[in-house]
């Protein structure tokens, strides 16, 4: 179950611009759905939003249209990637709250996955799924624009990670996060069950129980990056739902960052809308095939009818 924003997106980057359905839950649900059916999405949006037809494609849902904006990002990319925020409107996005957490899903043991909001809406939210029903995983991804605002966002976002089932941030964040240089001394400072720091190509580092594991990423073919809009929220998304069917952290950090890959090579999340794999094994399969031909053709074997 992914808990988080629909948006409206407007996108620049060194290949041009693009309006398109974006938000962090939207992504990560997208990338979920490509290894399994049984995806739930609980978000918020305005009667604005000229993408809705995506949302056909989840039959478990809980997505309310309100009569007033859409969450809207304006956001620029440099020639390195870096994200640049130029607007933001946060609109219907601002509803989401504890309160949208019916509890019809929390009779469910599957793992809520929190996307990144503000820190205290999420610890609400966190708090609410484990009160009611204390046997549901919850994994937690935030943002470095949340850690950056200050100490109060810090200290919720690090009690969040202790009580959360998985945290997830990426290298630079954990590094803000326990406000620290080194990757090592963040990963031992921050208290968590389940610490996943991701490394972009090199993989993620695991933390459970204190005990450490490095998991290599995938390497895939340097095809042409059209659009990294979302690939964060992708791997997530990707992870939960792997991890969720295996239980296997390896598996789990290797198809996370293939299907980020993949998403990045078409703009929005194009490339996951028709993709599927019948088993995280599928995925293990996609990139050894890419030796006999480009990811854009093997993608066509794991294109749904």
């Amino acid at each position: 179950m992914f808990v988080g924003h629909i948006s409206v997106d407007k996108i620049e980057n060194i290949n041009g611009s693009r309006l398109q359905p974006g938000g962090a839950a939207l992504y990560a649900a997208m990338a979920a759905r490509t290894l399994s059916n049984c995806v739930t999405l609980i978000s918020a949006t305005g009667n604005d939003n000229k993408f809705l037809d995506v949302l056909r494609g989840f039959p478990y849902k809980d997505v309310k249209i309100y009569d007033e904006p859409s969450t809207k990002f304006h956001i620029k990319y440099d020639r390195h990637w870096e994200a640049h925020y130029l607007k933001t409107v946060h609109g219907a996005g601002s509803k989401i709250t504890s309160r949208r957490i019916s509890d019809r899903w929390l009779k469910h043991t599957s793992i809520f996955h929190i996307s990144p909001m503000q820190p205290s809406k999420v610890a609400r939210i966190l708090e609410k799924i484990k009160k009611k029903s204390p046997e549901t995983k919850v994994s937690v991804n935030t943002w470095i624009g949340y850690i950056k605002e200050g100490q109060r966002n810090r200290k919720i976002l690090r009690d969040i990670a202790a009580k959360a089932d998985f945290f997830i941030v990426s290298d630079t964040e954990i590094k803000a996060l326990a406000q620290t240089d080194s990757i090592s001394i963040a990963v031992r400072l921050l208290k968590a069950k389940r610490l996943i720091v991701t490394l972009g190509n090199l993989g993620a580092i695991i933390s459970e129980d204190g005990d450490l594991q490095m998991v290599p990423a995938l390497n895939l073919a340097p095809d042409k990056i059209v659009d990294t809009t979302g690939a964060g929220d992708v791997w997530c998304g990707a992870f939960i739902a792997t991890y969720n069917l295996t239980e296997n952290f390896g598996k789990a950090v290797s198809a996370a960052s293939t299907i980020s890959r993949i998403k990045c090579t078409d703009w929005g999340f194009t490339s996951l809308v028709d993709l599927r794999f019948k088993e995280p094994n599928d995925v293990i399969e996609f990139v050894m095939g890419l030796k006999d031909g480009g990811i854009q053709k093997r993608m066509l074997d794991y294109m749904k009818d």
